[in-house]
């Protein structure tokens, strides 16, 4: 029985019953390090392309011995009582610290995967948010389709014959001859059964192409994008405006700050990539608290084309990532000089993203790289960066927005776009806000997380690079009260 319903969930994710939202653009696959208890874990979530569907989760324990660990997927509306029983883990074959499971992802939206660990150590949970979001549609393979067809015409045809020959015989008795009228009723019937078996076929074929639209248009995931115009303010300073269209219930719910800011805006300039800035927009004071109106006054930007990412967090525990284009003008009429980043935590790099191994900064400082300038795609790496003085000595690491270090991703065609910290690619204030509904507020990370002391110069990201291509990635980091971007590029075999 339990094979049965498993094929026929299979069958339905195969058809592609699927939900609706995403952060992020294009990097689906979740990554968390942190800490079960005693236990430091690093945790790699794979989600469904379809809802339901199964996602595959990798649970490294780090260090400690691990006697059992478990996984239990909890969604934001329902929690830990309304969520099914966890599901362990198992070894996998050869290995002492790495343990598998699949979970089944029943509905769209914002989830948390409860990991727990047991073992000498005692028991540890971690929380690792995700969304759970429908971001492909499964086709079918020509060689099923034709069979399909095959099957489906011969099975057509042979029940047309079938109630031909009830019609024309089902009454004769044993040896009697097929009479004229009868063979005329068996025509009768074979005409009207394949009248009615068209007339099924076509409303099916036409409930089924609403459904695909359906789909396509209002559960498949697209980004969403964000409304910009850029224009003076009272003062005369440049002032971007941005706005946004709530899609469903899930992302009507009010926004939470994440690191203290309600949104977290990027601008990369397209093609080159050689300028990138970081800025954050408050509401717009007139809207009010639910208001998804947002203003920021522009740095001094070169003109051109650029990219827009808007990260935003909801109540929920949903993360997006909002997207867009933006032009801005050489000489925009009526805007004055733009205003200084001093005193902000807005910052802005003008340095083209470098190849080399390492960046020198003006300020004093010398940004390194541990990693090579080529990958494979889909291969799970640490992204590891060294800050130190120009001569060598350390330099001391400081909180910037409540992390030690923030890493931007972005795909030089703008199909991947991705904000990771050491702690990974979850957002940490979902991760405490599903700590806090179940009364847990102990569960979630501490806003420093325990990668990365203030005496340490190295910052880890885990990560892996979703599709080949050129990346550019962007290092921030603070230090000696400045804030440090460095930019670096790598290739994806």
């Amino acid at each position: 029985m339990r094979a049965r319903i498993t094929k026929i969930v299979l069958f339905l994710a195969w058809l592609g019953v699927c939900g609706n939202v995403r952060a992020h653009v294009g990097s689906p696959t979740v990554f968390f390090q942190g800490l079960a208890g005693n236990y430091p874990i690093r945790v790699t979530i794979e989600p469904p392309g379809v809802v339901p569907g199964l996602a595959q989760i990798h649970v490294v324990v780090e260090s400690g011995e691990a006697k059992t660990v478990t996984v239990r997927p909890v969604r934001w509306d329902v929690g830990v009582k309304g969520s099914p029983s966890p599901d362990t883990a198992t070894l996998v074959p050869g290995e002492t610290n790495l343990f598998t499971a699949q979970l089944w992802l029943m509905a769209s939206g914002a989830y948390s995967v409860f990991v727990e660990v047991s073992g000498p150590r005692g028991d540890g949970t971690a929380i690792v948010p995700l969304n759970s979001i429908a971001t492909q549609r499964l086709m079918m393979t020509k060689g099923l389709a034709i069979l399909f067809a095959v099957v489906g015409s011969f099975i057509v045809v042979l029940l047309i014959s079938v109630v031909g020959a009830a019609i024309r015989e089902g009454r004769l008795e044993p040896g009697q001859e097929i009479s004229p009228l009868r063979r005329r009723r068996g025509w009768y019937g074979r005409a009207l059964a394949a009248t009615l078996l068209s007339a099924a076929l076509c409303l099916g074929k036409y409930w089924w192409d609403s459904v695909d639209k359906d789909y396509r248009f209002r559960r498949l995931y697209t980004p969403q994008s964000i409304q910009t115009e850029l224009k003076p303010n009272a003062a005369g300073n440049p002032e971007l405006e941005l706005s946004f269209v709530p899609r469903s219930r899930l992302d009507s719910t009010p926004l939470i700050p994440d690191h203290g800011r309600l949104m977290h805006l990027f601008l990369i300039r397209d093609p080159d990539g050689g300028v990138f800035a970081h800025l954050h927009p408050n509401r717009h004071p007139q809207e009010g608290k639910d208001a998804t109106l947002f203003t920021t006054r522009l740095p001094e930007l070169p003109a051109g084309h650029y990219k827009l990412y808007a990260d935003i967090t909801h109540e929920s525990g949903l993360t997006q990532t909002l997207t867009n284009d933006l032009t801005i003008p050489a000489s925009p009429s009526g805007l004055a000089a733009n205003q200084s980043l001093a005193e902000t935590d807005d910052a802005v790099s003008l340095a083209q993203p470098t190849v080399e191994s390492h960046i020198n900064f003006h300020e004093g400082f010398r940004l390194g790289r541990g990693f090579p300038d080529t990958f494979e795609a889909n291969q799970e790496t640490r992204l590891v960066f060294h800050l130190t003085t120009v001569s060598g000595a350390e330099a001391v690491l400081e909180p910037y927005l409540g992390m030690y270090g923030h890493l931007i991703i972005e795909n030089s065609d703008g199909t991947v776009f991705n904000h990771l910290h050491p702690l990974g690619s979850v957002s940490m204030v979902s991760q405490r806000q599903f700590a806090e509904r179940e009364k847990a507020g102990f569960l979630a990370n501490k806003p420093l997380d325990q990668y990365c002391t203030s005496a340490s110069t190295e910052l880890s990201f885990p990560y892996a690079f979703p599709k080949p291509g050129i990346y550019r990635l962007w290092l921030q980091t603070k230090t000696a009260g400045k804030i440090l971007t460095g930019g670096f590029q790598v290739s994806i075999k």
